[in-house]
């Protein structure tokens, strides 16, 4: 069976993806979650009925290419609280984070065959999945703006791998970043399509970022 697979490059000024066991204080992961990049590649183009879905297997950290790396840049930042436990007769109740700064990714995903059926000429959702995004990843079209975690750290930049001078900036995987996170939160549901929550972490050896590169657990 052919394997579907889809890729991009997204970066930014700021980026979130939060550490669950750090509270009200978030703290950010160096990369992103499972869940996180699952819904970056979404913003690009998904199915809703399920019948084809993005498995993420692995993300790269980036720096501009020729410039010299190993270093992942946290800052202080805080922001209003908006959730559903905010007393609207006070004022907005404000908290600390620390977030991750100038960022860039590339991340890489499968297209798994959710339909419950064999893929066929004619009738293959991966396919049209694929397809569908590698399109509007051309072209700049999304069904909604990609962020960085948190909605308000929009990308400065999104679309294919920038590997040459001739996309303005070129990049490169920084491999002097090795980090044992010991931890990572992946998914949040257990059912990657209409799962309930039932929170999954990666720990040990499938923790740890090596040359610039994470895998994810399948």
């Amino acid at each position: 069976m052919s394997k579907y697979e889809i890729a991009m490059e997204i970066a930014g000024p700021f980026a979130m993806w939060s550490r669950p066991d750090t509270g009200a204080t978030p703290t950010s992961y160096p990369v992103p979650t499972w869940s996180a990049v699952k819904g970056i590649l979404e913003s690009v183009a998904f199915f809703s009925d399920g019948k084809a879905w993005i498995r993420p297997t692995k993300v790269e950290i980036c720096k501009i290419k020729g410039t010299v790396g190993g270093e992942i840049n946290f800052q202080r930042y805080t922001n209003n609280y908006r959730g559903p436990l905010k007393n609207k007769k006070k004022v907005n109740f404000q908290f600390s984070s620390l977030i991750l700064t100038d960022v860039c990714y590339r991340i890489y995903a499968a297209i798994e065959n959710g339909s419950g059926q064999h893929l066929k000429h004619g009738s293959n959702p991966c396919h049209a999945l694929e397809a569908m995004f590698k399109r509007r990843l051309k072209k700049g079209q999304c069904y909604k703006t990609p962020s960085l975690g948190w909605n308000e750290f929009v990308a400065s930049y999104w679309g294919s791998f920038r590997e040459t001078e001739l996309s303005g900036v070129a990049t490169e995987v920084d491999t002097s970043i090795n980090l044992d996170m010991v931890s990572v939160l992946t998914q949040v549901f257990g059912k990657a399509v209409n799962g309930r929550y039932q929170p999954q972490f990666q720990q040990g050896k499938s923790a740890v970022i090596t040359n610039g590169e994470f895998y994810y657990a399948e």
